[in-house]
């Protein structure tokens, strides 16, 4: 089979390696289709946390193969969306419903390589059925989105809250789109005019380049990664307010904010990371929310033009990027 190799910084090659062997408890999965995600760009560019080589796709779905013995609730043939997301299931925090924090996350022989390829060996568990109605072609959404779920979950939104969502990417839409869906009354902070533009004709709601008013909002989601974001969601908090980290702020630069105001408005700041059983929510909403998703803006490539998909997914102005193999 043709599977993606990264093999230093930016530099992805495709490489001709054995079909996986199964194992029991394992699925073979034949690719339909794969995203590209800003992990997987920052991975690709050497400021990820993995090390080359490595073998780059999570957002994908898929046809099950083969089955390995012990394979409960699946079948050949059937199409399945992966969450890369599995626990050991028996650590501290698995036991606590928190595999999200797992330290064998990202360890695990959980499957043989990632999903810019034609074949993927994986664990059952994390092979999830796809509904008829959601086309392969939105199924790269559903692990964004199942962050997207956690993030709202984290920040307790009430209907009628007012929530500022700085940064208009795809998971800040996503966020938008989940919250909005709540009952919230959302605003976006999006510096990039393209972002504010796609997000305002998409789901209705307002989108400003900086200035969520200040003391007003009831919880803030940085998606942005950004210091200056982070300080801005500080400000605009009013009393009892909620911040909810969610970028992977890669510098502190910008992000002074007033620890005073944090105890005197009893604010809340948390962290929220990946996506702990939400990973089923979020194929219905993604099913539920297929006319929006279906508007986004997306770019397809062949596996034999990944050097290409990642280069287009590294611009700044970039749609989503899928790979069919």
């Amino acid at each position: 089979m043709k599977t993606a190799v990264c093999t230093r910084p930016d530099h992805v090659e495709l490489q001709e390696r054995p079909v996986p062997e199964l194992k029991a408890g394992f699925v073979l999965i034949r690719v339909s289709v794969c995203g590209i995600c800003g992990s997987d760009v920052a991975a690709w560019r050497g400021s990820g946390h993995k090390t080359f080589p490595h073998s780059p796709g999570h957002e994908f779905c898929g046809v099950i193969e083969r089955m390995g013995e012990g394979v409960p609730g699946l079948a050949l043939g059937q199409r399945v969306v992966i969450n890369p997301n599995l626990g050991c299931g028996a650590c501290r925090f698995c036991e606590m419903g928190r595999p999200n924090l797992c330290d064998s996350l990202k360890t695990r022989p959980i499957k043989s390589n990632g999903g810019l390829a034609e074949y993927v060996a994986l664990d059952y568990r994390m092979a999830h059925p796809l509904p008829d109605g959601l086309p392969d072609e939105l199924a790269p959404f559903v692990e964004p989105l199942s962050c997207a779920l956690h993030m709202a979950d984290a920040a307790r939104v009430e209907p009628g809250d007012r929530v500022a969502i700085f940064g208009a990417g795809l998971t800040g839409f996503l966020t938008g789109m989940v919250l909005t869906s709540a009952g919230a009354d959302v605003v976006l902070v999006e510096p990039a005019e393209h972002r504010r533009r796609r997000a305002a004709e998409l789901l209705d709601l307002p989108v400003v380049a900086a200035g969520a008013p200040a003391g007003e909002i009831d919880a803030a989601v940085d998606c942005s990664g950004s210091g200056h974001a982070v300080a801005e969601a500080v400000r605009a908090l009013r009393k009892a307010g909620r911040l909810i980290l969610a970028g992977l702020v890669a510098s502190p630069d910008g992000a002074g904010i007033s620890l005073i105001d944090v105890t005197t408005k009893e604010l809340e700041i948390k962290g929220a990371w990946l996506n702990p059983n939400t990973f089923d929510r979020a194929i219905e909403t993604a099913a539920a929310s297929k006319d929006v998703l279906q508007n986004l803006e997306t770019e397809t490539f062949s596996l034999d033009d990944v050097k290409a998909a990642f280069v287009r997914a590294a611009s700044p102005d970039a749609p989503k990027v899928l790979v069919r193999p």
